[in-house]
């Protein structure tokens, strides 16, 4: 069975009074599967819902807030992946350890010297670090 055929018995499942059930339009690379527009004609007029496909699962929305919860669910990110973006990749976690390296000797003894080598590292991390945030 397609993935269109597979959108088409999904949107019937959600009224078996409707009829001319038809895919109006489909988005192939939609997060990480495929969207469905399903038209069709209702006892009530025409009527429209969409179906998420990603591998087996099949997912209908019958509205547009529907298919914004399914987006927002879908488009999260988990995982180590995310951690490391979240902190701006490599450079974040750079700049992280340098900077609890210099908290670590403050507060280990707070009258020694910081090294001028951390410092000078720290400056030019945190300079790449926001420089590389300021959209042009």
């Amino acid at each position: 069975m397609s993935s269109h055929e597979k959108a088409i018995e999904a949107a019937k499942s959600l009224s078996h009074e409707a009829k001319d059930f038809r895919v109006a339009n489909h988005h192939s690379e939609f997060l990480n599967g495929s969207l469905f527009l399903i038209n069709f004609e209702g006892k009530e007029g025409p009527a429209h819902c969409f179906v998420y496909i990603e591998g087996n699962q099949v997912e209908v929305c019958k509205n547009q807030a529907l298919l914004n919860e399914l987006v927002a669910r879908k488009s999260k990110k988990i995982g180590f992946a995310a951690i490391l973006n979240s902190l701006g990749g490599i450079a974040g976690i750079i700049g992280l350890i340098v900077t609890l390296t210099i908290v670590y000797l403050v507060i280990r003894e707070p009258k020694a010297e910081i090294p001028q080598i951390l410092s000078t590292a720290l400056t030019a991390i945190l300079g790449f670090y926001f420089g590389s945030k300021v959209s042009k």
